[in-house]
């Protein structure tokens, strides 16, 4: 057991993360004051804080622009420029750990093994935005499940997980991760930061005996192209969550996490 949790060292701390994220968004609940809020938007310590595409879509639906939201969603995106980018999805992101959870019973059963690109978050990251400048609503904020997911968290909201619960049924049997490869339009707003965050998987080609773990276990396994066949020292892709799963069953350590760019 003891040893598992060591081959496994980055998956444990980053499961112990999100935990860690949910129990303080239900903080509240148990007469605790330090908190207040959801992944939207909420006050730590009595320190504003807003998710930078929530912050953008509320900007663009009330063509109002408030210096201080501003100020609080510059703090997140500084937060996950320096640590990846795409790292909220790996590391805090609710949903990306129930549909984690999907993902390995998927393997299981062997079903739902056809995927989507990537790149389709940012197309739906456009769309999301233009609906909020047209519509002059928010309209991702009422109907995304990491809203919901949190809601139900602080409120004991159940019935909308009946959505969460329909995301996780057809990446059982229909296509792998389908939400947050290539329908998240929160993954496609932070993937854009990960491309240029100095957090980086690193790749020492003389290690790697190509066995192929990596790509197996990799959410997102297009990010290893580069290292792998393109002739690359770091993963660069912006979608590379930075879950650390590939560093861990890298039994050669062809794999690490780094700072810097190469």
């Amino acid at each position: 057991m003891i040893s598992d949790m060591k081959k496994r060292k980055w998956k444990t701390v980053r499961m112990v993360v999100q935990i860690a994220v949910i129990m303080l968004i239900a903080s509240p609940l148990l007469g605790a004051s330090f908190f207040h809020g959801n992944l939207a938007g909420g006050a730590l310590f009595g320190i504003s804080l807003s998710d930078p595409l929530a912050f953008l879509q509320a900007t663009l639906a009330s063509r109002m622009f408030i210096p201080s939201f501003l100020l609080a969603a510059l703090l997140i995106a500084a937060l996950y420029f320096f640590t990846g980018g795409r790292s909220f999805c790996s590391w805090v992101c609710p949903v990306s750990l129930l549909t984690e959870i999907g993902d390995s019973l998927r393997r299981r059963i062997g079903m739902g093994e056809r995927s989507f690109p990537l790149a389709w978050t940012r197309w739906t990251l456009a769309v999301v935005l233009a609906v909020s400048l047209l519509a002059k609503v928010p309209l991702f904020e009422v109907i995304s499940p990491i809203g919901i997911t949190t809601r139900a968290v602080m409120f004991k909201a159940w019935l909308p997980l009946a959505i969460v619960a329909a995301i996780v049924a057809v990446e059982l049997f229909v296509a792998r991760r389908i939400w947050c490869r290539s329908l998240c339009p929160v993954g496609g707003f932070y993937s854009l930061l990960g491309r240029f965050s100095p957090v980086r998987i690193r790749f020492e080609r003389e290690r790697c005996t190509f066995c192929g773990d990596c790509e197996k276990i990799c959410h997102f396994e297009e990010v290893l192209d580069y290292p792998l066949r393109g002739g690359g020292s770091q993963v660069v892709a912006g979608d590379c969550t930075r879950c650390g799963d590939c560093v861990d069953v890298c039994r050669t350590r062809a794999l690490k996490f780094g700072t810097g760019y190469r």
